[in-house]
C-alpha cells in the first residue's frame, strides 16, 4: 500500500488569516488571493504575512493598552475610597466621642444636682434646728428664773406643767435628728443598652457584628448611716459602699431573657480556686487542712430561672413556700406559687405576698424548723415572720445593737453569732421563747478571731466561712476564704477546707443529709460534706444568697429578679 502524505488546506508557506479569509470569496470568484507568510504569532499560533500581522499586533497593543488604562482607574479608585474611608473613620469616631461626651456631661449634671438635693436636705434640717432652737432659747431663759420656795403659787405649777409639755415636744421633734441616713443606689453606664453598629463594608464581603461591651456595667451602692447605740458606746457614721458587675443580659422591667447555654462538658475554672501555696503564709494555724481535687459536680446541675416580684437579698425556704428579704424595696416577699412559662430554659415566675418592712435591713435570713416561722436578724435585733394567708406577721424577740449579726438553726435550738466593738459571742436560744440556754465567749478561741461571714448548724457540727486576712503580696492580692467545721459542744476544730477566691455577700447552708452548699459572690457554688470532699457548680450568674428550697433544689439570689435553680440530678 502506497502511502499518500496529508494535504493542508492552506499551505504553511503563506499567510494563514487573509488566506482563510479569502478562501470563502474565492469559490465564487475562482480568484485565489494568497500572499506568502512573513510571521509567526507565538500569541495565535498562526503565520500571517506582513499587513495581517501588523493589524493583529496593533489590536493586541490596544487591549493591553486599554487594560493598563482600567488598572490604573481601579489604583485611583482605591485610593479615593481609601481617602474616603480615612475621613469617614475621623467623623466616626468624633461622633461616638461627641455622643460619650454628651452622656458625660449629663452624669456631671445628675452628679450635681444629686449634691444639690443632698446638700438641700441637711440646708432644711439646719434650718429647722434653727427654729427649734429660736423656740427653745426663751423657755430656757424663762426656766432659768430663780424661785424661793415661798413664791411657788398655782400659777407656777402650771407653768411648770406648761414647759414639761413643751420639753417632751420638742424632744419628739429632735429624735427624727437622731438617726439620719442616706442610700444610693446607680448603675455605670448600661452596657446592655448601648446600641453600636459600624459597617465601613458590605455584607457580601464580610459578615456585620453589632459592639458588645467585653466586660459587665456595675451597681454601685452606698449607705451612710449616723448611730449612737448605746452610753458605752461613742456616735459612730457608718459607710458601706458595695460593688457589684452586672450581667449583660440583665433582666429589666419583667421582661423574659433566655439564658445562655453552658456547655457543661467542659471544665473550666475562672475563678482562679488554685491559690499559691505562698499565700498562706498567714495562716499556718489552720490545722487539718483537707486539700481535695476541684471536681465538677456530677449530681447537681443548674436548671432554670426564676422571676422575681423584687429583687432578693437574703432569702429562706421552709420546703414549700420562700420567704425573701428586697433591700431596694425594703420589703418582705413570700413566693406561695413557682408558676413555669413557656420560655426556654425553665424559666419560672412567682405568685407572690408582700409586707413593709419597717425596721433595719435584714442581715440574716433562716427558717426554725422548731418554731414552724423565718427568723430575721439585724443591727439592732431579731424577728419572728409568721406567713399567713395573705399575710406576714412581723414579731420582735430580742433587741440588741451589733456591728454583725447571723442565724442558724436546728430541731431544738435558734443559733445567734454576733459582735460588736467588744465583744463576739455565739449564743443558742429555745425556738419558741427565745431563752437563753448558753453563751460561747468567741473572743476565748483564736480560730474565730478571723474575719467570719456566715455560719450553719448540722447535728453536732458547727460550719462557719472564715476570710483570710489579706495578704502582703500586692502582687497576689485576692479575697480567699475556707470553711471550718468545728463539734457545737465544745467548739474544737474537726478540718478546714480551702475554698479558694470569694467577693462581697458568701454564705454557707446545710441540707437535710448533712451537705453544705456555700456561694462565693461569683460564678460558682460549692457543696461540702462533713468529711471535707468538695464539688462545685458552675451558675450563669453570681451567687451571693442561698437556701435549701426542698430535698433536691437549691435556690440562690445575688440582689437581682432572678433566683437560680441547682437541682440534685442523681447519686454518684
Amino acid at each position: 500500500m502506497s502511502y499518500r502524505p496529508r494535504i493542508p488546506s492552506l499551505n504553511d508557506q503563506y499567510c494563514q488569516v487573509c488566506s482563510v479569509s479569502s478562501s470563502s470569496s474565492s469559490l465564487l470568484n475562482n480568484d485565489k488571493i494568497r500572499h506568502l507568510s512573513c510571521f509567526s504569532c507565538e500569541h495565535c499560533r498562526l503565520s500571517m504575512c506582513y499587513e495581517c500581522f501588523e493589524k493583529h499586533t496593533s489590536q493586541l497593543i490596544y487591549e493591553y493598552s486599554e487594560l493598563q488604562q482600567r488598572f490604573n482607574r481601579l489604583k485611583n479608585s482605591c485610593d479615593d475610597r481609601q481617602q474616603y474611608l480615612g475621613q469617614f473613620q475621623e467623623q466616626c469616631l468624633r461622633s461616638v466621642n461627641s455622643a460619650f461626651d454628651e452622656a458625660s456631661n449629663d452624669l456631671e449634671n445628675l452628679r450635681r444636682e444629686s449634691i444639690n438635693y443632698v446638700k438641700q436636705q441637711f440646708n432644711d434640717a439646719n434650718i429647722a434646728l434653727s427654729d427649734m432652737m429660736t423656740e427653745i432659747k426663751p423657755l430656757i431663759a424663762q426656766a432659768q428664773q430663780q424661785w424661793t420656795h415661798d413664791g411657788i403659787t398655782k400659777n407656777h405649777k402650771v407653768e411648770l406643767e406648761t414647759q414639761r409639755k413643751q420639753i417632751k415636744d420638742i424632744e419628739y421633734r429632735l429624735n427624727v435628728f437622731s438617726s439620719p441616713k442616706m442610700y444610693i443606689r446607680m448603675s455605670t453606664f448600661p452596657r446592655n443598652k448601648i446600641d453600636l453598629y459600624c459597617q465601613p463594608v458590605s455584607d457580601a464581603y464580610k459578615s456585620t457584628k453589632k459592639f458588645a461591651a467585653s466586660y459587665p456595667g456595675k451597681t454601685v451602692t452606698t449607705r451612710c448611716s449616723f448611730s449612737k447605740p448605746n452610753a458605752l458606746q461613742s456616735e459612730k457614721i457608718d459607710v458601706e459602699t458595695e460593688v457589684e458587675e452586672l450581667n449583660p443580659n440583665i433582666f429589666m422591667n419583667k421582661q423574659i431573657q433566655t439564658d445562655p447555654m453552658i456547655d457543661y462538658t467542659r471544665d473550666i475554672d475562672d475563678d482562679d480556686d488554685d491559690v499559691d501555696h505562698y499565700l498562706f503564709d498567714e495562716t499556718d494555724q489552720i490545722n487539718n487542712r483537707i486539700n481535695a481535687e476541684n471536681c465538677l459536680s456530677s449530681r447537681y446541675t443548674q436548671q432554670g430561672t426564676i422571676l422575681t416580684q423584687n429583687e432578693v437579698d437574703r432569702i429562706a425556704s421552709d420546703g414549700e413556700q420562700l420567704l425573701y428579704y428586697s433591700d431596694t424595696s425594703k420589703t418582705l416577699c413570700c413566693i406561695k406559687n413557682i408558676l413555669p412559662t413557656k420560655q426556654a430554659n425553665g424559666t419560672s415566675t412567682t405568685n407572690e405576698i408582700s409586707c413593709r418592712w419597717p425596721h433595719h435591713p435584714v442581715l440574716d435570713l433562716i427558717y426554725s424548723p422548731g418554731s414552724s416561722q423565718f427568723v430575721c436578724a439585724t443591727k439592732t435585733g431579731v424577728y419572728t415572720c409568721t406567713v399567713m394567708m395573705s399575710t406576714i406577721d412581723i414579731r420582735v424577740q430580742l433587741t440588741q445593737n451589733w456591728s454583725y449579726a447571723r442565724l442558724s438553726a436546728d430541731k431544738n435550738y435558734i443559733w445567734i453569732w454576733t459582735d460588736t466593738p467588744r465583744s463576739s459571742q455565739l449564743r443558742t436560744y429555745t425556738t419558741k421563747t427565745f431563752d437563753c440556754i448558753r453563751i460561747f465567749n468567741l473572743n476565748d478561741y483564736p480560730r474565730f478571731l478571723d474575719n467570719s461571714t456566715s455560719f450553719c448548724i448540722s447535728s453536732n457540727v458547727l460550719a462557719t466561712l472564715f476570710q483570710f486576712r489579706p495578704t502582703t503580696n500586692t502582687l497576689y492580692n485576692r479575697k480567699n476564704f475556707h470553711l471550718t467545721l468545728c463539734d457545737s459542744n465544745d467548739l474544737h476544730e474537726l478540718c478546714t477546707i480551702r475554698l479558694g477566691e470569694c467577693d462581697i455577700d458568701h454564705e454557707v447552708r446545710v441540707s437535710n443529709n448533712g451537705l453544705f452548699f456555700i456561694t462565693n459572690g461569683r460564678k460558682k457554688l460549692w457543696i461540702v460534706d462533713q468529711s471535707g470532699k468538695k464539688e462545685y457548680v458552675k451558675l450563669f450568674r453570681l451567687g451571693r444568697a442561698l437556701t435549701i428550697h426542698n430535698r433536691n433544689t437549691v435556690i440562690v439570689a445575688n440582689g437581682t429578679q432572678q433566683l437560680q435553680c441547682v437541682e440534685f440530678i442523681h447519686s454518684e
